[in-house]
């Protein structure tokens, strides 16, 4: 006996074949738009955002970069890294086989839940990465109450 794999009453319609195909098209295009927009935009560090109950890390990738081209800026509540990849290349006899690295200027901004002092905020850039610290506001970070029972 051989085993048939069921099919629901949509899958038996005669549009369902159709309807396979609409789905096929559109993970095609959604694909292809995908890396469209990526060749578009450029590119865009990745970053890490962590909490402690004293502040936020904030850790970006920048390879390649010098801290010449990185820009950091703090508005009430928000931070934004700011800069701008060179491509550097050499033009040679033997020419390249491949390029994946992106270039140009990027912009990333993070709202931070519940701010932090700005005045404090400390960043350093270390072996191609960015880090910055962002310490909580004392109204911000979370308080021990004990609570009394009678």
């Amino acid at each position: 006996m051989a085993l048939v794999r069921w099919k629901d009453r949509g899958e038996m319609s005669p549009w369902s074949a159709l309807r396979d195909l609409e789905g096929q098209f559109t993970r095609l295009f959604g694909e292809l738009n995908r890396d469209y927009d990526v060749f578009e935009r450029g590119w865009a560090p990745a970053v890490d955002l962590k909490e402690t109950e004293q502040e936020y890390t904030l850790e970006a990738d920048l390879p390649g970069m010098k801290k010449e081209d990185i820009e950091l800026s703090v508005v009430d509540n928000m931070i934004s890294i700011n800069g701008e990849r060179k491509h550097e290349a050499e033009e040679k006899e033997n020419g390249y086989h491949r390029i994946e690295r992106r270039y140009g200027t990027f912009q990333r901004s993070f709202e931070i839940p519940g701010g932090f002092d700005a005045e404090k905020v400390n960043a350093r850039f270390e072996d191609g990465v960015l880090h910055v610290t962002l310490p909580k506001r004392e109204e911000a970070k979370p308080r021990h109450i004990e609570v009394n029972v009678n």
